[in-house]
């Protein structure tokens, strides 16, 4: 069930009255919310609902005896063992096979295996990783074990963040479960402005900068260097409006039930480093890498060359949880890499960092490109594609810049990161939500709007689900 379907509009607004006429009934209201996000999970593909059952079941009881029993060490070991056992066998072992089959051809070993045949179970990287937090933080004594298994099951399966996050801690999340989630006007307003605004980014810019970005990407030969260069600052964006948009849904969507989660961006292509746009961009995953890898590695307690390490193994796994492809290894790497390499450069160049215009502006300049060269490997299928689009970016003719065409998207994609700037200084989300008059009406008008004239006839599915 899409965000962006008639289906989830009916689904969410019979789900938003029974929340509020079962408020009095706080069993109840979970039971119903349970139910929804499984019947709302259901909809790609019943059976898979089992999974999220198994997961539940297990790190519950898991939970539970890590308090009990004399070596919790070994608990957690089998809790991480299932957990990525379950997220390796669907969506890696098809691509370990794929590389093994390679090797073999290679060598004429003879010993070829066939590849299985697994559908993805649609934000199994996402419910994992917040299943695989519960146990650890229990492990390492920051949070109690909950012992309400409806409570528990309703943590790993609430359906606006189910498929493609914000990724949320148990603390978080219980939190706001126990509290009184009665919602005022101005929590309505809030969560009004981040729908509006996030079903904007996605169906009135994010999918209409897909027409820029597919014919390019997806080709089979070359293009000329301004559709290739326009196609990947077209992609920057689309990722930014497609995932943005789905997280302001999520989070506006929880809102409305009372639920208080995480922001997941916080306009990161103004990032004056790589460092920083990771502060700012899928915040709640860069926090997870950080919080139970990155630390756990070592993080900069052993010295720079081991710090430098440790940034380059999380990165790459970060890569790999995003999908079974070298592409998006290197894509980790790159970024891997950036992170050393700025610390280098912090280390031996402070004055880098000095707090001018015109240094502050060279430096989201130079992040903004280097995000931009990796984004080639994350979205191009295959390496064949990455190096058709670095084929094409050394084509460079100022003759094929076609005025009429190439012109309007540069004023278009400048436009939209333009408005990152104005968003990052002006808290304008916040100003619109706290208003009461013309600009609150006036914003859900003009997102209505929006979305009547510019939305695309067929629905796009959100970049992230396949993750």
């Amino acid at each position: 069930m899409l965000f962006n379907s008639f289906h989830y509009v009916v689904f969410f607004v019979i789900v938003l009255a029974l929340n509020q006429s079962l408020r009095r009934w706080p069993g109840a209201q979970k039971l119903m919310l349970l139910a929804a996000s499984y019947y709302f999970y259901g909809q790609w593909n019943w059976l898979y609902l089992l999974l999220i059952l198994f997961s539940t079941v297990t790190d519950y009881a898991i939970g539970l005896g890590l308090v009990k029993v004399r070596r919790p060490r070994q608990l957690l070991i089998i809790s991480l063992i299932v957990n990525l056992g379950v997220l390796f066998f669907f969506k890696y072992v098809n691509w370990v096979i794929g590389n093994w089959n390679a090797v073999d051809s290679m060598l004429g070993a003879g010993l070829t295996l066939s590849p299985l045949d697994l559908l993805l179970p649609v934000g199994i990287s996402f419910y994992t990783f917040q299943s695989m937090s519960y146990t650890i933080d229990v492990f390492r004594g920051d949070s109690p074990p909950r012992r309400n298994f409806l409570d528990y099951s309703l943590f790993i399966a609430f359906f606006p963040q189910l498929v493609a996050g914000p990724i949320v801690r148990d603390g978080e999340f219980f939190r706001e479960l126990d509290r009184d989630r009665q919602i005022d006007f101005a929590t309505v307003r809030q969560a009004l402005v981040l729908i509006a605004l996030g079903y904007v980014k996605k169906v009135a810019i994010a999918d209409n900068l897909a027409a820029i970005v597919e014919p390019v990407f997806d080709a089979t030969a070359p293009q000329g260097f301004w559709d290739t260069l326009l196609a990947i600052y077209a992609f920057a964006m689309q990722i930014y409006c497609d995932f943005s948009g789905y997280t302001d849904i999520a989070i506006g969507c929880a809102l409305l039930l009372g639920f208080r989660f995480p922001k997941n961006f916080n306009y990161p292509y103004v990032a004056e480093s790589i460092q920083d746009f990771w502060r700012r961009w899928h915040m709640t995953l860069s926090r997870w890498l950080r919080d139970y890898l990155y630390i756990s590695l070592g993080g900069n307690r052993k010295g720079p060359s081991r710090t430098r390490v440790n940034l380059m193994l999380t990165m790459l796994l970060g890569g790999l949880w995003h999908g079974a492809s070298w592409n998006f290894v290197i894509w980790g790497g790159l970024h891997g890499l950036y992170l050393a390499c700025e610390r280098i450069v912090h280390e031996r160049w402070p004055g880098w960092n000095r707090n001018t215009r015109g240094g502050r502006l060279l430096r989201v300049f130079i992040t903004f490109h280097l995000v931009c060269f990796a984004w080639i490997f994350f979205r191009a299928h295959d390496l064949a594609g990455v190096g058709r689009i670095l084929g094409s970016l050394g084509q460079f003719n100022v003759a094929d810049f076609n005025a009429d065409r190439h012109l309007t998207l540069c004023v278009v994609l400048g436009g939209l990161l333009w408005a990152q700037f104005l968003g990052n200084d002006g808290e304008i989300k916040r100003r619109i939500s706290e208003s009461q008059g013309p600009m609150f009406m006036g914003t859900l008008t003009a997102a209505m709007l929006a979305m009547i004239w510019f939305t695309p006839n067929a629905n796009v599915p959100f970049i992230y689900f396949q993750f």
